[in-house]
C-alpha cells in the first residue's frame, strides 16, 4: 500500500509552496523510507504572490532534482546505511529528512557519521531537515511530557550534535500540542533561529488553523513565521489518526 504526503510550505519570502511526495504507507514525518527504496519524490511546486489567500498556481521544473528528498525513518534498519547514503548522494540527492526520534536517534547519528567522514561533501551542498519537540516519544502520545523552552533548545542541540553540523536548514515541530499556545512555539523556535542553529522552521502534523495562527502571530510580532507544514495525506481516507497527534487532510 502506498500513501502520499502533502507538504504546504509558506516561504520566508511570502511565497506559498505545496509539495506532494509518495512513499510506502504509514510512517510519521514529512517523508517515509524503506531499506529497499529510501527515495521520495516531491512533485508539483507552486508560487503565489500573497500568503493571505494561500492560493496556488502551477510552476515550471516541478520535477527538478532539488525537489527530491531522501527519507531516513528506517535508515538504521538498512544493511549498510552509510553505503545507502553514499548511493543517494551519488544519484544527486541533496535534501535529507530526519527526526530526533527516527530509529530512537539512530538516523541522525548515522547521518552525522556519514557527513563527518565525507570531507569532500561541503555542508553548503546539503539541505538538512530534522524534526523534534516531542522528546523521546516516537509516536506522539498526546499525554507525553510537556515541551518547554529549555527542553526544545536541548533537543535542537542534541540533534545538531548527532548530525555533526552547526545548523539545520529546516527544523520542524514533529507534532502539535494543543496544551501549548502557538505563541510559545513561535517565540521559542525564533530564539533558536536567532542563534543561527536553524535557518527556517516549520511544523509537521499540525492542522491548518494552528499553522495559520502560528504564521499570523509571528508576522504580527515581527518574528520569523513557519515556512512549512506537513500534514498527513493518503489516497485512502483514514477512519482515525494514522499516528497519535497527527492531522490528515485526506477527504472523500
Amino acid at each position: 500500500m502506498f500513501s502520499e504526503r502533502f507538504t504546504h510550505s509558506v516561504g520566508v519570502d511570502g511565497a506559498d509552496r505545496r509539495f506532494r511526495c509518495c512513499g510506502r504507507a504509514s510512517r510519521c514525518g514529512i517523508f517515509t523510507t524503506t531499506t529497499a527504496s529510501a527515495l521520495l519524490l516531491i512533485a508539483a511546486a507552486c508560487l503565489v504572490e500573497s500568503t493571505a489567500a494561500f492560493s496556488v498556481e502551477q510552476r515550471q521544473n516541478a520535477h527538478a532534482i532539488h525537489r527530491i528528498v531522501f527519507g531516513t525513518a528506517a535508515l538504521s534498519k538498512a544493511d549498510d546505511p552509510i553505503d545507502l547514503l553514499d548511493a543517494a548522494f551519488d544519484k544527486g540527492f541533496r535534501r535529507f529528512d530526519l527526526a530526533h526520534t527516527y530509529g530512537a536517534g539512530e538516523s541522525e547519528r548515522i547521518f552525522g557519521q556519514w557527513l563527518d567522514t565525507r570531507p569532500d561533501i561541503a555542508r553548503g551542498e546539503l539541505d538538512i531537515i530534522t524534526k523534534g519537540g516531542i522528546g523521546d516519544d516516537a509516536f506522539g502520545d498526546p499525554n507525553r511530557p510537556l515541551l518547554t523552552r529549555s527542553s526544545l533548545h536541548s533537543e535542537v542541540d542534541e540533534s545538531l550534535g548527532a548530525l555533526h553540523t552547526d545548523f539545520v536548514d529546516l527544523y520542524m515541530f514533529h507534532r502539535d500540542d494543543p496544551r501549548i499556545p502557538v505563541s510559545d512555539f513561535v517565540e521559542w523556535i525564533n530564539e533558536a533561529v536567532n542563534t543561527g542553529k536553524i535557518k527556517r522552521w516549520g511544523v509537521s502534523n499540525w492542522n491548518f488553523d494552528r499553522f495559520q495562527a502560528a504564521h499570523e502571530y509571528a508576522k504580527s510580532k515581527g518574528l520569523v513565521p513557519p515556512s512549512a507544514n506537513s500534514p498527513q495525506f493518503s489516497l485512502a481516507v483514514p477512519d482515525g489518526e494514522v499516528w497519535p497527534s497527527t492531522y490528515s487532510i485526506s477527504a472523500p
